[in-house]
């Protein structure tokens, strides 16, 4: 591994171009015409020339490697055959091929968003000539280093000295938390686990839409498995993953509140995270699983300063927890209410504003609270504090967090990533607080409402 880590050092302080203007130039791939965003990549302050610029396509910054590898003095084939690449280095090898996704690194396998396969690029400046191109931020971050991107100068800053701050600072935030969480329950509340990212791991930004949400390529995956599960008569054995009594379908009366002695529980899941980045925004390097966690952190400041509630997290660092394992953190502890935060996308840029999503009580026999009063005061309390386009609120049961939990629960999608305007208020740290904050009182709306103490 200490050879990995000495090529991607090598690799990475190759990726660098002096280029801070957002020009545009045209390049052809796959016999198509695409104007491209000239992008820089800056490492540790500095900078390299390189004659083909690095560019940004379908918002992912692509760079040459024919170049970088021969700079490293790595031994690099080319079978025009099949079109795939391989990479020697001190005996490490790294495997890829044009159009494809997959990609290996020391016979590890490792799949990609589509749109992050290496691909041929036909330049028309400073001269006419095809280069191989493969995604910056995959090759960085899958060896465990930071990416930052410095907007103003339209460039990537690439920090090659790993460190461990972000690792302690993550466990001491566990330690102090009371409301952290052993990735599945509360019962060890000063969880001292600390999970470091792998270096092969990879950022899987995969989506799949539809007319009512968006979900990464692992969600997707998961979900199908369950769903497979279910059909195969083994729902029994999805019940007990999730803390379910299959029981719990029948002989149910709906009820319109909720009944609580003492505090309101309630359990705040930041979706995606680790190997699962969830929607990559337009501009290429903001992941829906870092602003969930941004805003479901304010989020607890706030309810932990109201003494009748008593919130929970289902993670506080950079960690990819399964579904059932986030349903299983409600339904074991008996929360009351269950709130999952997440950020949408689409294939249509224009589509903006903010929606929330539940799962009725008439399509989830396990609940037996109605479930769209919560989606409502969440979803006018949130347009009331930022201003954002109403997308109204959407029984969507087929997702497992919300139809996996016993309780009432709801899952709000706080604005598109894919589209700019969104995107521009969601990176202002003040709107943040605002989403926070509409969210909030949403959830006090919701107690002042449908809550009997």
């Amino acid at each position: 591994m200490k050879k990995i880590i000495k090529i991607s050092i090598l690799l990475i302080s190759m990726l660098i171009t002096p280029v801070f203007a957002a020009n545009t130039f045209n390049v052809s791939i796959g016999n198509k015409d695409y104007k491209v965003k000239e992008a820089g990549v800056l490492i540790n302050e500095d900078s390299l020339k390189t004659d083909f610029s690095p560019y940004i396509k379908e918002g992912r910054t692509f760079v040459p490697i024919r170049e970088i590898t021969e700079k490293l003095g790595a031994d690099v084939k080319w079978n025009g055959k099949d079109k795939s690449i391989k990479i020697t280095l001190n005996g490490d090898v790294i495997n890829m091929q044009i159009d494809n996704s997959m990609v290996t690194v020391n016979d590890k396998k490792i799949e990609l968003d589509h749109a992050q396969a290496p691909q041929l690029a036909l330049y028309s400046r400073p001269r006419k000539e095809t280069k191989t191109m493969v995604p910056l931020r995959f090759i960085s971050e899958t060896f465990g280093y930071n990416v930052d991107w410095n907007n103003d100068k339209v460039r990537a800053e690439i920090s090659t000295v790993k460190s461990n701050s972000i690792v302690e600072d993550d466990k001491n935030k566990i330690e102090n938390n009371k409301n952290s969480l052993d990735n599945k329950n509360f019962k060890n509340k000063n969880n001292k686990k600390k999970t470091q990212k792998s270096k092969n791991s990879k950022v899987n930004s995969k989506s799949i839409f539809d007319d009512n949400f968006f979900q990464s390529n692992v969600e997707k995956k998961e979900t199908k498995n369950i769903k497979n599960q279910i059909n195969k008569g083994n729902e029994d054995k999805i019940f007990e993953e999730a803390d379910l009594d299959i029981k719990e379908k029948k002989n149910r009366v709906i009820k319109d509140k909720i009944e609580i002695n003492g505090k309101l529980n309630i359990v705040i899941d930041p979706g995606h995270g680790g190997k699962d980045s969830g929607a990559i925004a337009v501009d290429g390097y903001t992941y829906e699983k870092d602003l969930n966690l941004l805003v479901a952190e304010n989020l607890m400041e706030k309810l932990n300063e109201n003494s009748e509630i008593n919130a929970r997290i289902t993670r506080t660092r950079d960690e990819y927890i399964k579904l059932l394992d986030r349903a299983s953190v409600s339904n074991d502890n008996n929360a009351d209410l269950f709130l999952s935060i997440h950020f949408n996308s689409s294939d249509n840029s224009s589509a903006k504003g903010i929606e929330v999503l539940y799962a009725s009580e008439k399509n989830v026999k396990i609940k037996d609270t109605v479930q769209k009063h919560f989606a409502s005061c969440l979803q006018k309390a949130l347009i009331r504090e930022t201003g954002a386009v109403d997308r109204g609120i959407k029984n969507t049961p087929a997702i497992i967090v919300l139809n996996k939990t016993k309780n009432v629960s709801a899952l709000v999608e706080l604005g598109f990533l894919s589209n700019e305007s969104d995107l521009e208020n969601i990176k202002d740290p003040d709107y943040i607080d605002k989403l926070a904050r509409g969210i909030y009182n949403g959830i006090e709306d919701y107690m002042n409402s449908y809550v009997i103490k």
